[in-house]
């Protein structure tokens, strides 16, 4: 069974449609148009367990909106997903625990708080046991090289030190699915 299953996924958002001038704008306040913009539209995929998938296209593809269906922060308009046997926005709690993700521009550590308070954090939401972040945090201080910054605010990192803190923080739980994303900006 593959561990990422998408099936027909759809994604329309709805916008209002601005009339010009100032009698568009007064007949806006009454009675509003709405225009239907697809997102995205009838996507199918399969991904198995330890497979390494890039999701590529040009901006304004669907990209960013599917990856935020596959982790629940949206809801599909149709079709059907499934993350480790589990439908996202349905069961966004046990979902969240088998999946990490980095979005480029949005951080899960804590803005004021040295790096490693905020891991402490994310271990104590996640329920992670001592000797599992332990290991972890070696492995991540080594791998990513943390060490000379991980007791720094995160309002002081640079962005490629933010950038490796952000991917040790979406792996502490070990995760089954790592999504690494861009949200504007920079990628990654």
């Amino acid at each position: 069974m593959p561990i990422i299953e998408a099936r027909n996924l759809s994604k329309v958002f709805y916008t209002s449609v601005r009339k010009e001038g100032l009698r568009g704008a007064l007949a806006g306040l009454f009675h509003r148009e709405r225009k239907a913009v697809s997102a995205v539209d009838n996507v199918s995929f399969d991904i198995e367990e330890g497979e390494l998938v890039g999701y590529i296209g040009p901006n304004g593809a669907g990209k960013s909106t599917t990856i935020k269906m596959l982790t629940g922060i949206l809801y599909p308009s149709g079709g059907d997903v499934s993350v480790c046997g589990l439908s996202p926005h349905r069961d966004r709690v046990r979902n969240a625990k088998n999946i990490g993700v980095v979005f480029g521009q949005r951080t899960q550590l804590w803005w004021d708080l040295p790096v490693v308070e905020s891991f402490t954090l994310l271990k104590r939401i996640y329920d992670v046991p001592d000797n599992v972040y332990k290991k972890n945090m070696s492995d991540f201080i080594e791998i990513l090289g943390l060490e000379e910054f991980i007791r720094k605010p995160v309002r002081q990192l640079s962005l490629g030190q933010r950038m490796r803190a952000d991917i040790a923080a979406s792996l502490i739980h070990n995760p089954k699915v790592l999504f690494l994303g861009k949200t504007g900006g920079n990628p990654l």
